[in-house]
Parts: C-alpha cells; sequence; structure tokens
C-alpha cells in the first residue's frame, strides 16, 4: 500500500511544477511586452522631440522668408510708382500728338504711319495691397 501512496504523491508534483513553469512564462511575456512597450514610447518621444526641432526649423524659415517678401514689396512699390509716372507721361504725350495731328502736317503723318488712336476712356483697374 506504500507503493500506491508514493505514487499518488510523485504524481502531484509535476501538475504543480508545470503551473508554476506556466506562470513563469506568462510573467516573463508579460515582462517582455512592458519592456517592449517602454522602449516604443522612449522610440515615439524622440521622433515627437525631432518634429518639434523640424517645425521649430521651418516656423523660422516662414518668418524669414515673410520679412523678405515684404522688404521686396516696399522695393518693388517705387518701381511701380516710376511706371504709372511713365505710363501717364506716355499717355499725355500721346495725347497731345493727337491734337497737333489737327493742326501740323507732320504729325498727322506720324499718327497715320504708326495708326495712334484714342481709345474711349475705359474704367482704371485699381489694385488694393494686401
Amino acid at each position: 500500500m506504500e507503493d500506491f501512496e508514493e505514487n499518488i504523491h510523485d504524481a502531484a508534483h509535476p501538475v504543480k511544477d508545470r503551473k508554476d513553469l506556466v506562470l513563469l512564462l506568462l510573467g516573463c511575456a508579460f515582462c517582455l511586452f512592458l519592456f517592449a512597450q517602454i522602449s516604443n514610447l522612449g522610440q515615439a518621444g524622440a521622433n515627437m522631440k525631432w518634429q518639434a526641432n523640424n517645425l521649430d526649423s521651418q516656423i523660422l524659415g516662414l518668418t524669414e522668408s515673410e520679412a523678405r517678401f515684404s522688404e521686396l514689396i516696399k522695393q518693388r512699390e517705387t518701381v511701380v510708382q516710376q511706371s504709372q509716372q511713365v505710363q501717364s507721361q506716355y499717355t499725355n504725350l500721346l495725347a497731345d500728338l493727337l491734337e497737333l495731328a489737327k493742326t501740323d502736317a507732320d504729325a498727322n503723318a506720324v499718327v497715320q504711319k504708326y495708326n495712334i488712336q484714342r481709345q474711349e476712356s475705359a474704367p482704371a483697374a485699381t489694385e488694393t495691397a494686401p
């Protein structure tokens, strides 16, 4: 009878060992999962830092570009004013030439040669600066 009791006692230990092994494997898997999550968070933090630095450099570049463009607009305003003055001078010159062509033969010849005509006055196009 003693042999029978030893067999029962030996059979109970492998089940307990299996449960311990399963718990050990589950614990190791959970630790591995937590390690992967922590390293993933570290990588995500590094990516966010890189994106923030990249965004800062883009904002700086855009600010510098805006300053350059505003300076270019100021420089171009003088050119636009000069071109408007030249255009008004040419308009006045051609208007005087057309008036002179009524009485002067040479002026009339120039008007006919280059087919200079007075157009109907069109509404002036005005642009508004943003």
